[in-house]
């Protein structure tokens, strides 16, 4: 291959490796040993260096993230940046590297081979070392193969010796088993050179410092004794603390040892495909490339000595770290799930060889080596739509539970961060109110309780508010203790699941003073709130919090919801909670932008099995009136609680400083969007909002005019500065297609005058699916509703006291109304019996989504005495009870229901 096209090709595999490792950057969340990373590398570098040794990787890359978050900042996408870069220049350094030992066509192979990886890429994206040590340590191979034939004693091996010390150094200060690398190169120089070790030994005795000079193993050994060196203060400073910490990890977990062929098996299936999450049967597909690297293996590439043979250091240097790597294991068997990082070194030897196979094939018959590079490519395809599109840590994604962190959080709030790695979310996520971050001393709190105690009294004295993001897997000890001091006398705000973590918020504050005549709420199946004690001082609106003290008690797991209602019924604050058996203090904290003003605070108990409400003992009633909660405007605005933020001024004194929305919105279904306002001056007008989604041609999908703050809130009444929350309701046409669409707003005055509408975000769209092939029910029926539906079958089943039904719907046209269907039982005499009501499909698809000429299948399981009915079918607007008008197949109307043809007997 001509030089240049070498170079272009290398250009335009290195741009693929970028691109391939810039997709999608922020899908994935952090998980946990990113955490670490980002918590290290936020710390002072004394604290740096202490920390990380007591860990299971050396500080080099800690520090240069330190460097890199300094330049460009601790965003997901900054912070992933630095393996990005990293992963992408490896790539062509091992063109390089294949280059010095083999031809152009092997390097490009290579370097694509490498490129394409979806193990490289993997951690190309990930906030960890392991890029970092693979770039090195192939750094360290290329000048070590440069060091092998060049000549000893001249300025170029001088300055190719200090760049394999620096190298090879680095890759040591890196990861511990960078240390493979260099016992895989001593062996390779003890092959080549043997010869040499005899008069190396006698020269030695001697002191011959003439023939030490010419000995060219006495220039390695120089060079791996100033490694030695410049790595011993990191080893005399870490050396026992992590021996003793993997002796202490080691017991802990207590992984047995892996035998040889799982061992290689995982590693070499890593090596092709990466850590699949999905599609993990793609892993026998790891076969073919593991035949191209057999074929690398075997197959001379030059007509010298085994000993000399380029082919022989790069098997060498794949092979060796692998058996290394297994003899550690069965000393300190250590193989979490991906343990084979560890070795992510290894990859570009293990490329190279399998470029190696290829070209042999290619020699023999291009379309064989084109062949085989061709099935590469597709497993590498296959492997990386598993890697981009499926979420790898659903349960412990933090991201959702700091966005809710953010909306309740106010300034010096306590965080108490359990593990470090929760530090290090909170540095990359978090953009809410300062918060006072406590790294909870686990070891001294779980064997001192006295100290933990001293601690949460502390928290107390200081009227704190607390966050305790409490991880329910791993024994959760620290977890419960600490949960249980805190329910002691504090308030517990927020009590929500995130994954596997349990988001708690605790508020210190006086208990709220009993009322003369003790209150209790009694309901139904024995659940009660005994000595109920209600704080009644004004609240401030995302400041403070309504507090609740009182005696539980239920015979079965209860739920009771509190509830802040304005005159209108809507509701501004919610909590729902578990109801215990013995003392609750319970906190509703009233969020940011509540308008000031007066609010009812209702609760409504049910039973945790089925939601349903448990009525007032002696009343019909299933939810009674606490107290009327008077809500005031704060001193200093939480503005940290947006959730969204985007500042623009619509000329008239009216500011957006944000907004809240669903990442993505159904169509034909309602979407809670929340909206921030502030006014730069007093207003003389009260104006409507008016909000959209529009598609990128500006065709608008859903539109709203409505009141600010749903009518309670004017904008004449605003303070200047004061944060104002206003909910909006916004529903998708159903026939909305998939895809991105902007949120837009404008004012409306009292005349009808708009501002100019001001695109705020952007939201996406994601439906369900609609089919549109007609079914073959068992019973055939043609009767419509309305311009909406029409029922076109349906098939019945009984059993003991039980009709299963399946109605089935043709959409006719879509609608804005959410119907809701009827299945009414009736006996021979027209008495209704038994009844079903929901939305179609169990509230799964309203009809506001049906897409014209679609199908859709409706189940219905009611239960009856027995007996024989007929069965009607109806539709009917639940807002307003109306029903739809019912017409034959010949157009004629039959009234508000259609009775099937055929009856059902229930046994």
């Amino acid at each position: 291959m001509k030089p240049i096209h070498s170079r272009w090709w290398l250009g335009a595999v290195t741009l693929a490796a970028l691109a391939l490792r810039l997709a999608r950057l922020d899908f994935q969340p952090l998980w946990w040993d990113e955490g670490y990373s980002v918590f290290f590398a936020t710390r002072d570098l004394a604290t740096l260096f202490a920390r990380t040794a007591l860990d299971i990787h050396p500080p080099l890359y800690y520090a240069l993230l330190q460097l890199w978050i300094a330049l460009v900042g601790k965003s997901p996408v900054a912070v992933r940046l630095l393996s990005v870069g990293i992963g992408v220049a490896t790539v062509p350094l091992a063109y390089a590297f294949a280059r010095k030992l083999f031809d152009a066509r092997i390097a490009l192979i290579a370097a694509t081979l490498l490129a394409f990886s979806p193990f490289h890429i993997y951690y190309s994206q990930e906030v960890r070392m392991y890029g970092l040590v693979t770039l090195l340590g192939l750094g360290s191979a290329y000048f070590f193969a440069q060091l092998l034939t060049a000549p000893t004693g001249t300025r170029t091996s001088f300055a190719l010796a200090l760049a394999y010390i620096t190298t090879t150094t680095a890759a040591l200060y890196t990861q511990y088993y960078a240390a493979f690398i260099v016992a895989t190169q001593i062996l390779i120089v003890v092959i080549r050179q043997r010869a040499q070790i005899a008069p190396l030994i006698h020269a030695s005795f001697k002191f011959n410092l003439a023939a030490l000079w010419k000995n060219p193993l006495a220039h390695w050994l120089g060079a791996w004794v100033a490694a030695a060196l410049l790595y011993a203060p990191w080893v005399v400073y870490a050396g026992p603390q992590l021996y003793a910490y993997v002796t202490a990890k080691v017991g802990i977990e207590k992984y047995p040892p892996l035998d040889p062929l799982t061992f290689l098996a995982q590693h070499l299936a890593a090596l092709v495909v990466g850590h699949l999450t999905a599609w993990t049967w793609l892993a026998w597909a790891s076969v073919a490339m593991l035949a191209l690297v057999a074929l690398g293996f075997s197959t001379p590439t030059q007509k010298t000595k085994l000993s000399q043979s380029p082919g022989l250091l790069v098997t060498l240097s794949f092979l060796m770290p692998l058996t290394l790597g297994y003899l550690v294991n069965l000393v300190y068997p250590f193989h979490p799930v991906h343990g084979e990082r560890l070795l992510l070194f290894v990859a570009p030897m293990f490329c190279t060889l399998a470029a190696h196979g290829s070209a042999m094939l290619w020699r023999r018959r291009a379309i064989l080596g084109a062949l085989a590079l061709s099935v590469v490519a597709a497993i590498s395809a296959a492997s990386l739509a598993d890697f981009y599109t499926t979420p790898r840590y659903p349960n412990d994604d933090y991201r959702p539970l700091i966005a809710e962190m953010q909306t309740l959080a106010q300034s010096d709030d306590t965080f108490l961060a359990i593990y470090p790695w929760q530090i290090g979310y909170l540095e990359t996520y978090y953009i809410g109110a300062p918060l006072r971050i406590v790294e909870t001393p686990n070891a001294i709190w779980i064997k001192d309780a006295a100290q933990m105690q001293s601690a949460v009294n502390a928290l107390r004295e200081r009227d704190a508010r607390v966050w305790l993001p409490a991880l329910q897997t791993q024994g959760r000890i620290l977890e419960d203790v600490l949960d249980a001091r805190l329910r002691e006398r504090a308030f517990s705000a927020l009590d929500t699941w995130h994954g596997t973590t349990r988001l708690e918020l605790f508020v210190f504050a006086a208990d709220p003073p009993l009322p003369r005549a003790p209150r209790n709420i009694l309901f139904e199946d024995g659940a009660a709130l005994r000595d109920l004690g209600i704080s009644r001082e004004p609240v401030a609106a995302g400041a403070g919090s309504v507090r609740l003290r009182f005696f539980g008690e239920t015979r079965a797991n209860t739920q009771i919801s509190l509830r802040l209602l304005d005159a209108a019924g809507n509701v501004w604050a919610q909590s729902d909670r578990d109801m215990a058996r013995d003392l609750q203090r319970l906190a509703l904290p009233i969020p940011a932008g509540t308008p000031p003003g007066a609010y009812d605070l209702r609760v409504t108990a049910y039973r945790a099995r089925d939601n349903t409400p448990l009525a007032i003992k002696d009343s019909p009633q299933t939810s009674v009136s606490l107290t009327q909660v008077q809500v005031v405007a704060p001193v200093q605005p939480n503005r940290a609680a947006i959730p969204q933020r985007a500042e623009i001024d619509f000329g008239n004194g009216v500011r957006l400083l944000g907004f809240d929305a669903p990442p993505a919105i159904k169509p034909g279904m309602s979407a809670p969007i929340t909206l921030f306002w502030q006014a730069t001056r007093p207003l003389d007008r009260d104006y409507l909002v008016a909000a959209q989604i529009q598609d990128a041609r500006g065709n608008s999908w859903a539109t709203t005019d409505a009141p600010f703050a749903r009518g309670n809130y004017p904008p004449t009444r605003w303070q200047p500065g004061e944060l104002v929350r206003d909910p909006q309701t916004l529903t998708l046409r159903g026939d909305a297609p998939d895809g991105e669409y902007r949120l837009v707003i404008a004012l409306i005055d009292p005349t009808g005058a708009r501002t100019p509408p001001r695109e705020i975000g952007a939201i996406a769209a994601k439906g369900r699916a609609h089919y549109f092939g007609a079914p073959a029910p068992a019973n055939r029926s043609d009767a419509r509703f309305g311009d909406s539906a029409q029922l076109v079958g349906y098939e019945l089943q009984s059993d003991a006291r039980v009709a299963h039904m399946t109605l089935y719907w043709r959409a006719l046209a879509a609608s804005e109304t959410a119907y809701t269907v009827f299945v009414h039982l009736v006996d021979a005499n027209g008495v209704l019996r038994a009844q079903g009501d929901q939305i179609p499909g169990a509230g799964t698809y309203p009809t506001t989504t049906w897409v014209k000429g679609e199908y859709l299948a409706d189940g219905y399981t009611i239960a009856a005495p027995p007996g024989e009915y007929a069965i009607r079918i109806g539709m009917y607007d639940a807002a307003t009870g109306a029903r739809l008008p019912v017409f034959a197949a010949t157009g004629q109307p039959v009234g508000d229901y259609s009775e099937l043809a055929t009856r059902v007997t229930v046994r």
